[in-house]
């Protein structure tokens, strides 16, 4: 009986023990950061009021994501992907997960991906589209584009959403205007997030930048227009990294004695001040006949992607890192990251129709291939080879992500 009371007073006095073990905040904070995103949603905020505070906190949500931005440049294990669906005669769009992560790649790679549906947003939209078009992601929120003058903002992991007002635009010619590009940025001095388009004026060489800030503004601004520039047949889609959106582009300047000039160059829209640039591309950078260009970002640093053909069918894949705090036109502000040769693979794109790339990584490239159905191609960085392809359906949309806690409401403080 002794013994009994005995081992009962020491379990006390363990529990006790234990109790008063105090682990410094700071502590707390740099081991949470190191945890996967959705086991922090899911399962950590329920441990204690303390690290629920910390998990929901501004400061804590764009130091976790800024930590998975960096690792992305070298892991594709830090991406997760949305895919967009209209649900048939509604007003609603599903989403749902492209499962590459939890699950190993096909054993062939013309065996498709599987998605998991993870919710449906009602209401959304005003009409049957016949297609949503994709824009980009920004600290674990993507953007997308409905075809109803609409810009669609969620993070997936939260759910938490926000569509815009339709925008609208002067007509000065016979020939309305339309949508030449789109890009989705963030305000780093007050961290207010932005949807950019850029509309072609009708007939005229000219650019019509239109700004709305998402929760701030009730209709769209209109900005200085860009003259004598013409974009491309081909629509562009943003590039953020570091307080700027970049679009390249094959553009077409004014007539000059018969004749248009066509120039590679960056659009540069820095969106906190929100003014626009336009830089040229060093022509160094293998942009000449036979190779086809595109740019990216890769753990939070512009990059460019440029293809060609290789012999034997295969195709030839160079990726230049830029530095943005120098003058993007010269050819010493950008480096050679690696170069990828992929055995056949130019039986699986032309580099001559529309394609763009979603991921690059250490370790992978995803490329996107637009034609009449799209597909998502996996390439392994280290052998070239393909590892699968996806294929989107008609009105899907799909963006990677890297997958955050951070809501459009948040501004970061001290812990």
């Amino acid at each position: 009986m002794i013994r009994i009371e005995e081992m009962q007073v020491a379990k006390t006095r363990k529990k006790q023990y234990v109790n008063n073990i105090s682990i410094p905040k700071e502590v707390v904070v740099e081991i949470l950061r190191r945890v996967p995103c959705e086991e922090l949603f899911e399962t950590l905020k329920k441990v204690c009021m303390q690290w629920c505070s910390i998990i929901y906190s501004g400061s804590f949500a764009y130091s976790h994501v800024e930590c998975g931005i960096l690792k992305s440049s070298s892991f594709f294990s830090q991406y997760e992907a949305v895919v967009f669906d209209q649900i048939d005669n509604t007003r609603s769009i599903s989403v749902s997960a492209l499962e590459w992560q939890s699950r190993p790649f096909p054993n062939y790679p013309d065996e498709d991906l599987e998605t998991k549906y993870m919710y449906t947003i009602d209401d959304v939209l005003e009409f049957q589209v016949p297609r949503m078009i994709t824009v980009n992601s920004v600290n674990g929120f993507v953007c997308f584009w409905s075809r109803n003058a609409r810009v669609h903002v969620l993070n997936p992991l939260t759910e938490e959403h926000f569509t815009t007002p339709p925008y609208t635009y002067e007509i000065r010619s016979v020939t309305p205007p339309c949508l030449a590009a789109i890009g989705f940025g963030f305000c780093q001095l007050s961290y207010e997030y932005k949807v950019v388009v850029l509309q072609e004026d009708g007939e005229g060489f000219e650019i019509k930048p239109l700004v709305f800030t998402v929760g701030t503004d009730r209709s769209w601004r209109s900005l200085k227009a860009i003259p004598d520039i013409k974009f491309g047949t081909r629509f562009e889609k943003g590039v953020y990294v570091n307080g700027v959106l970049y679009w390249y582009m094959d553009s077409c300047t004014r007539p000059r004695c018969g004749s248009n000039e066509i120039i590679t160059s960056l659009i540069c829209f820095n969106v906190s001040k929100e003014e626009v640039v336009t830089t040229m591309v060093p022509a160094e950078l293998d942009i000449r006949e036979g190779y086809e260009s595109r740019i990216a970002q890769k753990g939070g640093n512009l990059c460019l992607v440029s293809l060609s053909y290789g012999p034997i069918c295969s195709l030839l894949i160079k990726v230049y890192i830029a530095d943005t705090s120098t003058d993007l036109s010269s050819f010493s502000s950008w480096k050679n990251e690696f170069n990828v040769t992929a055995p056949n693979m130019a039986y699986n794109i032309s580099i001559k129709n529309a394609w763009s790339v979603s991921i690059v990584t250490d370790d992978m490239l995803v490329i996107r291939r637009m034609f009449t159905m799209d597909h998502l191609i996996f390439i392994d960085v280290p052998t070239g080879m393909m590892l699968s392809s996806y294929c989107l359906y008609t009105s899907a949309g799909f963006i990677p992500y890297v997958p955050s806690l951070v809501s459009l409401s948040h501004r970061p403080r001290h812990f």
